[in-house]
C-alpha cells in the first residue's frame, strides 16, 4: 500500500518558484504518493524534468485563477473554495496519512486550515519557508495585508499538528514573536537539500580545471533584492581585490544568473566593466549545470543586525543547491546564525557585508585553491538523508502498533525493519544491543514499556532478557540463526513468554526444536531475505571466468577450498579469476590475539600459496562496497564453508544470475538445489565447465530459484505477519 499525502501549496513545480522547488526536493524521495492542490499559472512550466528525479509520485491538480496575486482577497477566497472542492472529491477515494501546506503563499495555510476544520482527524503539517510576522524583511518591504497575515499565521501555529521549519534559528525567531505560547514540541527541522542526480553527468571536473581561457569564474545564481540582499558587497570585494592585486585583472570574472540589480548594472563605475556580467535567467536544472561549471559560488544573505537581530534565521535553498555542485562557497551573511554555522562545517568563507577587505581576500584565496569543501559534511544535506527526515516529519506515532526490534547485529533484519516502517499501522522502535549480553538496561525497560510487540533478532541475551521481562498483552517473537546452538542461550529463555520462533531453514528448525525442546506449534520457518530486484543486473562479459567468495573469515569459511577450485580452472584457462570480498583477517582486532595465532597462520599460508604460484593478478581481495555492483562481474559464487546455518552469499549470487558452488555443509540441501552441491573441488570444476554450454538458461534458472525462495519482498512480509499477528 502506498501512503498518500495531500499537499496544499499555492505555488508548486513545474512552475518557477524557488520556495516550492525546495518543498518538492525535500518530499520527493519519501516514497509516498502526493496529491498536490496548486494554482494554474500563465507562465511557462519549464521545470517538468524535475519530476524525473522523484521516487515519489506527484498528482497535480491545478486550480484556474482569475488572478495570480496571492494578496488579492478575492483570489484567496476562490483558491480556498476550490481546494475544499478538490478535497471533498479526492477524499472519497483516498485515505491521506497527512496533509502538508506551504507558507508561500499564506493562502495555502488558510486552505489547509479550512480542511482541518472539516476533517480534524487529518494530521496537518504547516511548512514555513519564511516566517510571516517575524520576517525581518518586513521593515524594508511594506507587504500588503501584513497585519491580517500575521494573525492568520498565529492561528496556523496553534492549530497545525506539526510546524516545519528549515533551521532552529527560524524556529526561535517565530516563537519569540508570538503573543500566544507555542507548543515547541510541534516544531520539526527539515532542512533544504540537494540531489546529486540533478547535476549533469557529462560535466567533467578536470576539463573545467584545464580550460584554455584559465579565467576563474565566480558565480551568483538566484535572486537578489533591492533591500538587504544586493550584489554590492561582491562588487566592492572584486574592486578591492584588483586594487590589492592588479595583476589579476582579466584572470577572473563575476557572473550573475537570475538577478541583475543596480550594482551589477553599474559595473563600470567600479572599474569592473570587463569583469562583471549578467547572464540572464535559466530553468532550475540549467541553473544546477551552471553551478557545476563555476570555480567558486557566491551566496548573498541579508544582514539584519541593524534591526537588533543577532542571528540570521534563513537557510537559503540556494545554499543547498550550491552544496550539491561541490564547489567552494563564498557567502556574505551575518556574523552568526544558520549560514555561518553551516559554512563553518562544510568549508568555504562566511563574511559580513561591511568587511570588504576580507571579501577580497576570500576571493583571492578561492583563486589560489585555498577554499576547501568538506564532502562528508555536505552529504548530510543530500536528498537521501533529507528523505529520511521527511518521512519522520510526516509520521505521527499515535494510534500505531509499536514494534520493538532488539539485537546486537541487525543486518539480516534490514528488510524486516523497512517493511515495518512502510506500514501505516506500525511504528518501529529499535533496541540496539552492544553484544550478545550487553545492553543499556534502562533504555530496554523504557522501550519495553512502549512496545506492543517485541522481535528479538538472534536468540541470544536479548531474547533471554525480553522473555524474562515481557508483560502480559505483549507479543514476543525471536529469530534464530546458528550462534544460538553454540552459545546455548535458548536454555535460559523463559519459553512460556515466547509466542513464536523463526528459523532460517528446515534443517535448523528441526535442530533447534530437538536441542531445546521447543513447542512445535510455535516454530516457523522463513528463509533469509535477499533483495532479488536490486541484485538482478546485467553481467559483464568477463563474469563467465570470475569466481566470487563473500567473506573468508573465520577459518571455517575455507579459503583454501576456494583456491583449490580456482587452481584447477586456472590450469586450464588463465582467464579465470577469484574475487574475495570483505575485510581481511588482519583487519579484525580479535584475530591478533594469541588464541587466534594458529588461525592467522592458516591465512598466511594461503597468502604464501598465492604468491608462490604467481596468482597475485588473478586472486583479488576486495573490501566492502555495493554488493549489487560487485556481483555483476561474478559468474560463479562459492560457498565452501565447513558449516553454515543458511549462508546468504549463494542466495545473493543466484539472485544476480551467478551459478552457486556449495560444499555439502549440514542443511545445505534443505535450502539450495542439490545439483549445485559438491563434495570435492573436482566436482565443483566439472559443474563450472559444464555450465558454459547453457550458461544463459542456467543463469535464468538460479535467478528464479532465488526469487521464489529468498525474495526480501515476500519473506519480509511473511516475517512481519508472524511478528504482529496475535
Amino acid at each position: 500500500m502506498t501512503k498518500k499525502i495531500l499537499i496544499v501549496s499555492w505555488h508548486f513545480p513545474p512552475y518557477k518558484s524557488s520556495s516550492a522547488f525546495n518543498l518538492f526536493k525535500r518530499l520527493k524521495d519519501t516514497g509516498y504518493e502526493y496529491d498536490v492542490l496548486q494554482i494554474g499559472r500563465a507562465d511557462k512550466p519549464d521545470n517538468e524534468a524535475m519530476f524525473r528525479f522523484a521516487s515519489s509520485c506527484f498528482n497535480r491538480y491545478e486550480i484556474d485563477m482569475a488572478s495570480e496575486n496571492a494578496r488579492d482577497p478575492a483570489a484567496r477566497v476562490h483558491y480556498i473554495n476550490k481546494v475544499l472542492e478538490f478535497y471533498q472529491a479526492l477524499k472519497q477515494k483516498n485515505h491521506y496519512l497527512a496533509m502538508i501546506s506551504h507558507s508561500h503563499e499564506i493562502a495555502s495555510h488558510m486552505a489547509a486550515m479550512a480542511i482541518k476544520k472539516r476533517s480534524p482527524e487529518l494530521r496537518w503539517l504547516a511548512s514555513f519557508g519564511d516566517p510571516i510576522a517575524a520576517n525581518p524583511f518586513n521593515d524594508s518591504y511594506q507587504f500588503p495585508m501584513l497585519k491580517e497575515d500575521s494573525q492568520t499565521e498565529a492561528q496556523v501555529l496553534q492549530q497545525a499538528d506539526r510546524i516545519i521549519v528549515t533551521n532552529r534559528y527560524q524556529q526561535d525567531l517565530v516563537v519569540a514573536t508570538q503573543t500566544q505560547q507555542l507548543d515547541e514540541e510541534k516544531f520539526f527541522v527539515l532542512p533544504h537539500c540537494f540531489d546529486e542526480r540533478m547535476y549533469p553527468d557529462s560535466y567533467d571536473q578536470k576539463s573545467n580545471e584545464n580550460r584554455l581561457d584559465k579565467v576563474f569564474r565566480f558565480m551568483h545564481v538566484g535572486m537578489l533584492y533591492k533591500f538587504k540582499r544586493t550584489a554590492e558587497p561582491f562588487m566592492l570585494g572584486a574592486q578591492r581585490l584588483l586594487q590589492k592585486h592588479p595583476e589579476l585583472r582579466g584572470q577572473f570574472v563575476l557572473e550573475f544568473y537570475g538577478a541583475n540589480d543596480r550594482y551589477i548594472q553599474a559595473a563600470a563605475d567600479y572599474g569592473l566593466a570587463d569583469t562583471v556580467s549578467f547572464k540572464g535567467t535559466v530553468s532550475y536544472l540549467d541553473s544546477l549545470k551552471i553551478m557545476s561549471e563555476a570555480d567558486c559560488l557566491l551566496l548573498r544573505d541579508a544582514d539584519f543586525s541593524d534591526q537588533g537581530i543577532k542571528n540570521t534565521p534563513f537557510y537559503p535553498g540556494k545554499l543547498a543547491d550550491y552544496m550539491g555542485a561541490k564547489k567552494p562557497i563564498l557567502a556574505v551573511t551575518m556574523a552568526h546564525g544558520c549560514v555561518p554555522d553551516m559554512l563553518a562545517k562544510i568549508g568555504g568563507a562566511s563574511l559580513t557585508e561591511t568587511d570588504i577587505d576580507c571579501i577580497a581576500d576570500a576571493m583571492y584565496d578561492a583563486m589560489q585553491g585555498y577554499l576547501s569543501v568538506n564532502d562528508s559534511e555536505i552529504e548530510r544535506y543530500s536528498h537521501i538523508n533529507t528523505a529520511k527526515l521527511a518521512k519522520e516529519a510526516l509520521t505521527f506515532a499515535q494510534d500505531k502498533k509499536k514494534v520493538l526490534i532488539a539485537g546486537h547485529d541487525l543486518k539480516f533484519a534490514k528488510f524486516i525493519m523497512e517493511k515495518i516502517e512502510e506500514d501505516d499501522n506500525l511504528e518501529l522502535l529499535v533496541d540496539q544491543w552492544q553484544g550478545h549480553d550487553k545492553h543499556d538496561e534502562a533504555k530496554s525497560f523504557e522501550l519495553l514499556d512502549q512496545a506492543d510487540t517485541i522481535f528479538c533478532e538472534w536468540g541470544l541475551g536479548n531474547a533471554v532478557w525480553y522473555s524474562k521481562h515481557k508483560k502480559l498483552g505483549q507479543r514476543l517473537v525471536t529469530r534464530m540463526h546458528l550462534q544460538e546452538i553454540t552459545t546455548r542461550h535458548p536454555e535460559k529463555f523463559t519459553h512460556q513468554n515466547i509466542d513464536a520462533y523463526i528459523m532460517v531453514s528446515p534443517y535448523w528448525l528441526e535442530q533447534f526444536a530437538h536441542d531445546f525442546s521447543l513447542e512445535r506449534q510455535k516454530c516457523k520457518m522463513v528463509y533469509n531475505l535477499v533483495d532479488t530486484e536490486l541484485l538482478n543486473k546485467p553481467k559483464t562479459s568477463e563474469a563467465r571466468f570470475n569466481l566470487g567468495m563473500i567473506g573468508d573469515v573465520p577459518q571455517r569459511k575455507r579459503l583454501d577450498r576456494a583456491l583449490d577450485i580456482f587452481e584447477k580452472l586456472y590450469q586450464k584457462d588463465k582467464r579465470y579469476k577469484l574475487f574475495v570480498k570483505g575485510k581481511r583477517p588482519e583487519e579484525y582486532p580479535w584475530m591478533h590475539s594469541k588464541a587466534k595465532a594458529e588461525e592467522m597462520s592458516y591465512y598466511q599460508q594461503q597468502y604464501q600459496r598465492i604468491q608462490d604460484n604467481g596468482w597475485q593478478d588473478n586472486v583479488i581481495f576486495e573490501g566492502h562496497g555495493p554488493i549489487d555492483l560487485w556481483l555483476q562481474k561474478i559468474g560463479y559464487i562459492l560457498s565452501v564453508s565447513e558449516f553454515e546455518s543458511f549462508h546468504l552469499a549463494p542466495a545473493e549470487g543466484m539472485a544476480s544470475g551467478a551459478v552457486p558452488i556449495i560444499y555439502n555443509w549440514d542443511g545445505s540441501k534443505t535450502i539450495y538445489d542439490k545439483k549445485f552441491i559438491v563434495n570435492s573441488s573436482d566436482k565443483a570444476t566439472n559443474i563450472i565447465e559444464e555450465s558454459k554450454k547453457n550458461i544463459n538458461s542456467l543463469s535464468d534458472e538460479v535467478k528464479s530459484y532465488s526469487k521464489e525462495r529468498f525474495s526480501s519482498i515476500e519473506n519480509s512480509k511473511n516475517i512481519t505477519e508472524i511478528i504482529i499477528n496475535e
